[in-house]
């Protein structure tokens, strides 16, 4: 488990460069049951002292709700990364004061941790870049069968411009793992956005001709073999500042 956990030191906040690549890392902490007051208090404290933004280590945190890992906790880095800068990675020194501290204090509170995937932004598929960053996110995670048909990637490049119309904003990524695309809609006015009907399918039809959801959205679903919807809550007090 200290392998693991260790690796998450190695966290690298930079700027969007565009033209370049855009990516992250993620992981997921599962907290032991009635530590959760405990390992709020020690990681806030590790943050804080080791995990300042504008350092190699700063990350964000999520409180993530739905999903195959629903109640855990979510630690996002090295946000913003390109692949160039990826080779450099390998150099950035550990931080041994930062390592011990996460497994002394708050690795005692963590039953599991997994995940550690790459995630990479297609600005092809998306309407909201990187930069436009919300503290509520709903991600629907699809899970595909390999290498879907051309026909998948053309539903997909459709939907920004309705996404666009219907005043959605939503940045998609793939992951380094399984064959999966996530759908990240920002809602940047906070839950209450999904007390709003929905407009997509009246937007979508608008651009595309009536009958045209229905026949998309079929098509997409002839390559997805699983989709969950995750909520992402920022937990300001635990990420970097």
């Amino acid at each position: 488990m200290k392998k693991l956990l260790i690796l998450s030191i190695f966290c690298l906040l930079t700027t969007m460069i565009f033209g370049q690549a855009n990516t992250a890392n993620f992981q997921y902490y599962k907290v032991k049951p009635g530590h959760r007051g405990a390992f709020n208090e020690a990681l806030k404290n590790h943050t804080t002292k080791f995990r300042k933004v504008g350092t190699p280590y700063a990350w964000a945190i999520f409180n993530l709700v739905g999903g195959s890992h629903h109640g855990e906790v979510m630690s996002l880095y090295n946000i913003g990364t390109s692949w160039a800068k990826r080779d450099e990675l390998g150099a950035t020194p550990t931080n041994t004061e930062a390592a011990d501290d996460f497994y002394l204090k708050v690795s005692p509170h963590i039953e599991s941790v997994t995940g550690g995937e790459i995630i990479s932004y297609q600005a092809d598929y998306s309407n909201s870049n990187p930069s436009e960053r919300s503290a509520k996110i709903r991600s629907s995670i699809l899970t595909l069968k390999y290498a879907p048909a051309t026909e998948f990637w053309d539903v997909i490049k459709r939907l920004p411009k309705a996404w666009d119309k219907a005043g959605i904003k939503i940045a998609t990524y793939q992951t380094s793992g399984a064959a999966r695309l996530i759908f990240s809609r920002r809602f940047p006015n906070g839950w209450k956005e999904m007390d709003e009907p929905s407009k997509l399918k009246a937007s979508y039809e608008e651009i595309y001709g009536k009958g045209s959801y229905d026949r998309d959205i079929a098509i997409m679903r002839n390559y997805i073999v699983e989709n969950e919807s995750v909520y992402m809550t920022l937990q300001p007090d635990l990420s970097s500042k």
